[in-house]
């Protein structure tokens, strides 16, 4: 995710007590073309903020002094257009929502990685941008509207005081060109007194250049008659120059025939003014959709490319010229699940907005594109069209697939506890036995030479009757009836105890492989008993597992590695519930059920509890990210968020419960099998 950022680009301020990681993020974002300054606590930054622009801060939570906190508040109190992002480890949820209500931009997890740093601080910058290009924006239109407000209010004066004064310039000629009359604004633009212009033509009160322009124009509609239009530049009487527009029209007198023509002149100046500035307005605009790292393009009915950016351009050097129907051609291969292709004729509409995820063939390759077209409506000067949004999500999408990987070692860290000693227990007593036999066969050993002496004595007919008595001596030293007895014993438990670590141990690996972004044929009923095996630690002290798993259960088409995240937040759900419920054991152990079937055309698995049931005031809001029940530090609120994104959003299926107070809860997910 290399980024060329903008010469003019204020650097990164990375705050951190800790040294290898203030420069661990500085290398990288410095790797990417960031610039970067350090501070090592809150006083440190302070002091950097008032000495130099920054455009973004990167803060630890916990420092010595200050903390990341009183830091963000600062900021948003004394650099208010500085953004911030959080880097730390936040296993508090109140610390979570605290962080988030100060309105930072973000938050990396530690430990993070590169890419977790690179898309933070990108979508920090591209928020920051937005932000203050919508604060320009906002001042531009404050500007304008006052602007236009002034004219308007002026023009309303203009139009009271005509009812009352008529205060524009207006006068009125003959069909001669001879001034008959003026009005007081006609007299204070020209600067002569009323006396001074009556009588006279335009040749008497101009200069000659402005007078020619009159009289032609004068000349002309007396001619013709009807409505005359037409800008001229003149001089107020202190030498100012301004832009007047004038309108004439002739009149006529009881005989029908031309007898005059009256003018009105008003003064365009901040109009045309206006005018200029709104120009290069839309050449900014055009410039900052130049320098949009978004793809831009507007089409209109007849499946042009009336506009396009110069992201675009780099993408398709190709571009200019072609129809909007060009990009059937590149689109590649079948479109993602989750979008909707861009070949078929209706691919665009122009009456509502459409968005789809398509792999489109660019300059730098085959790349994956969120695509988004609106609909716009400008009778003035487009008519119909719709502007087309192109973002190349491919970055994105391999980083969110290396987070949910991330997401599911993290469970499996967390469980690592208990998977360690559920396979110590086993190796426990291998370890016995193993040692036992090799005792035992010491023994048997030893026997086994008494018994080799006393063959050969019998064998050459040597007198065996001592070698005998040392031989039951031996036989009676080694227990050997024992042995013969547990011997058999001991290497089933020890095989057993192999089985029993080679079956954490796959089920660890299932469970934790990252799988393909791909929906692939799974074993559901295998999948859950891996589940419940790396989750037995959770639940084996408060509950015991029954499953009832249908036999003729087709396989699922699915996530295979999201689906076992949804089962283990569930399962360890059911576990903590019950160990509320009961005191952690101590009022006997509860069980958790999970049973497997379909229903038509559904895979139905539930996952039901005896614990004390969801309180109904909590109920509506158990899906909600970040709404836990749980005891501060034992639950961060995401584990049912993300089982429903999973199961609604990514395989289309339905999960909903049923709870009863003091009886327990049950989680049904329903996937479809078509």
């Amino acid at each position: 995710m290399n980024r060329a950022p903008d010469d003019a680009m204020n650097p990164i301020l990375v705050v951190d007590d800790e040294p290898q990681i203030r420069h661990l993020l500085a290398n990288i974002l410095e790797d990417c073309g960031y610039p970067c300054v350090l501070a090592e606590d809150v006083a440190s930054a302070r002091k950097i903020l008032r000495e130099m622009p920054v455009d973004l801060v990167l803060t630890d939570q916990e420092m010595p002094g200050e903390s990341g906190i009183d830091l963000i508040r600062h900021i948003k109190k004394e650099h208010p257009r500085t953004g911030v992002v959080m880097v730390t480890i936040i296993d508090n949820i109140e610390q979570a929502r605290e962080v988030l209500a100060l309105g930072v931009y973000g938050y990396i997890t530690k430990p993070f990685t590169r890419n977790q740093v690179l898309i933070a601080v990108e979508n920090a910058l591209r928020r920051r941008q937005a932000e203050l290009q919508a604060i320009y924006h906002s001042i531009l239109l404050e500007q304008e509207v006052a602007q236009r407000t002034e004219t308007l209010n002026e023009q309303l004066h203009f139009l009271q005081t005509l009812l009352d004064a008529i205060p524009v310039p207006i006068s009125y000629k003959d069909a001669n060109g001879v001034f008959q009359g003026v009005n007081r604004s006609y007299e204070e633009v020209i600067g002569l007194p009323r006396h001074a212009i009556v009588g006279k033509t335009a040749a008497d009160i101009h200069v000659s250049r402005l007078a020619k322009t009159v009289l032609e124009k004068d000349g002309q509609l007396l001619r013709t008659g009807g409505v005359q239009r037409y800008e001229t530049t003149m001089t107020y009487p202190d030498g100012t120059p301004w832009i007047s527009i004038t309108h004439k029209a002739t009149f006529t007198n009881s005989a029908g025939q031309i007898a005059g023509l009256v003018g009105v002149r008003l003064d365009i100046t901040e109009l045309k003014a206006i005018e200029q500035s709104l120009r290069l307005s839309e050449e900014k605009l055009r410039s900052v959709m130049n320098n949009l790292r978004i793809g831009v393009i507007m089409i209109n009915t007849g499946m042009e490319l009336i506009q396009i950016n110069r992201q675009m351009r780099r993408w398709f050097p190709d571009i200019d010229g072609k129809s909007a129907l060009w990009f059937h051609q590149q689109v590649v291969g079948k479109p993602r699940p989750a979008g909707k292709d861009l070949s078929g004729e209706e691919f665009l509409d122009f009456g509502q907005a459409r968005e789809s995820t398509v792999t489109l063939a660019t300059a730098e390759g085959e790349r994956i594109f969120k695509v988004f077209f609106s609909p716009i409506d400008d009778d003035r000067a487009l008519g119909k069209a719709v502007i087309g949004l192109f973002e190349d999500v491919t970055d994105a999408l391999a980083a969110e697939r290396e987070l949910r990987q991330a997401q599911k070692l993290e469970a499996i860290g967390q469980l690592s506890a208990g998977i360690a000693h559920e396979i110590n227990t086993p190796i426990q007593y291998v370890g016995d036995n193993v040692r036992f036999l090799g005792d035992a066969f010491r023994d048997l050993t030893l026997v086994h030479e008494k018994s080799e002496l006393l063959l050969h004595a019998v064998q050459q007919d040597e007198p065996a009757a001592g070698l005998a008595r040392e031989l039951a001596t031996a036989r009676e030293e080694a227990d050997v009836d024992f042995l013969l007895e547990e011997i058999p014993t001991t290497i089933a438990q020890t095989l057993e105890g192999v089985d029993r670590v080679a079956t954490i141990v796959r089920a660890m690996k299932e469970f934790s492989h990252p799988g393909s972004e791909e929906k692939t044929h799974v074993d559901v009923n295998r999948a859950l008993e891996s589940t419940i095996t790396v989750s037995r630690n959770e639940w084996k002290y408060v509950a015991e597992v029954e499953t009832r798993l249908a036999t003729d259960l087709p396989l699922l088409l699915c996530l295979p590695g999201e689906l076992n995240q949804v089962f283990l937040n569930i399962i360890v759900n059911a576990a903590h519930a019950i160990g509320d419920f009961t005191g952690n054991g101590k009022l006997g152990k509860g069980v958790i059920m999970v049973s497997t079937r379909t229903n038509e055309d559904w895979m139905e698995i539930r996952i039901a509890d005896t614990g004390g049931g969801i309180p109904e005031a909590v109920q509506d809001r158990i899906f909600d990210p970040f709404f836990t029940t749980k005891k501060v530090g034992k639950g961060t609120g995401q584990g049912l968020a993300i089982a429903r994104s999973v199961v609604v959003d990514k395989h289309q299926g339905m999960l909903r419960f049923e709870t009863e107070a003091g009886k327990g809860t049950t989680f049904i997910i329903q996937l479809p099998l078509h």
